[in-house]
This record gives C-alpha cells, structure tokens and sequence, in this order.
C-alpha cells in the first residue's frame, strides 16, 4: 500500500488540529476505549494523560513514516511489544483502532472528510497488519497456490 506525499502531509494536517488540545483526544480515546470489550489491560486515565505528549509523538512519527516500512516498522514493533505487556488480544487490535478513528472523528468534526476518513483507515490498516503479524504471527497475504487451489475447488 503506497502513500503518496500528499497523503501523508494530509494525515499530519489532521493531527496538527488535534495536536493543541492532544489532552482532551487522549480524554476521548479512554471513553472510547471503555465502550470497547477489551480483553486487555487499559491504562488508567492519569497514565494516559501522562504521556499524551508521548502518544502524540509515536502517532505523528508514524505518520511521517508511512510511506517507508523499514523505517517505520521497528518503531511499531516496539509499541506492540508495550502493548503486548498490557494482554494485548488480537480483537483488541481491531477494537483499539476502531476507538482511534471514532476519536479522530469526533475531534476533527467537519475536517473528516471521506477522503482523509479512506486516508486514515490506510494508515490504521497498515499499522494493525504489522502489529498482528508481528505479535500473533498472523498475515493478511495469501500464497498464489493456496488462492489457485481454492479457485479450483469451488
């Protein structure tokens, strides 16, 4: 999946909106987090708003680095070995990105458009497969043969 610079810089307008009041979308995140069945450990509220600022640094990191998977994928390894610590589930991957982009939404109002809405499910996708494969050694790639044989067989 290819980000283009224009893309990318439209993922870091979005977040340079919420950056000011990052405090408040962290507030929102952890009630968005509370509506999820999380199979994992949540940080308390006050852990969050802790490290807001570190949040916020980790997610404009990723964004500047999207389009470079070498780049970006040790640094989100590392976030998945933290989050690993927490009982990270598999659902709870999907259910965290999910809480991010109602968020998101909520934060930017007028600003998600479809558009840059289709930019960040990219980006949220992007980072689920890597923390998936990388934490429950799962792939969303499928071999050519195992496609060719079930094409057969139906």
């Amino acid at each position: 999946m290819k980000f283009n610079t224009e893309i990318k810089k439209q993922l870091l307008r979005s977040i340079n909106i919420i950056k000011p009041n990052f405090h408040c979308f962290t507030f929102t995140f952890q009630m968005q987090l509370k509506r999820q069945p999380l199979l994992m450990q949540c940080p308390s509220s006050e852990a969050l708003n802790e490290n807001s600022y570190l949040l916020y640094c980790a997610l404009e990191r990723t964004i500047m680095h999207i389009d470079n998977l070498h780049s970006v994928t040790p640094f989100i390894h590392h976030h998945a070995n933290n989050l690993s610590k927490l009982g990270i589930s598999h659902q709870d991957v999907t259910l965290l990105c999910n809480a991010f982009l109602a968020s998101l939404k909520i934060h930017l109002k007028d600003y998600m458009t479809p558009t840059l809405e289709q930019n960040w499910r990219r980006a949220i996708r992007i980072f689920t497969n890597i923390i998936t494969s990388y934490l429950f050694k799962t792939s969303n790639v499928v071999s050519l043969t195992d496609y060719s044989q079930k094409q057969l067989s139906s």
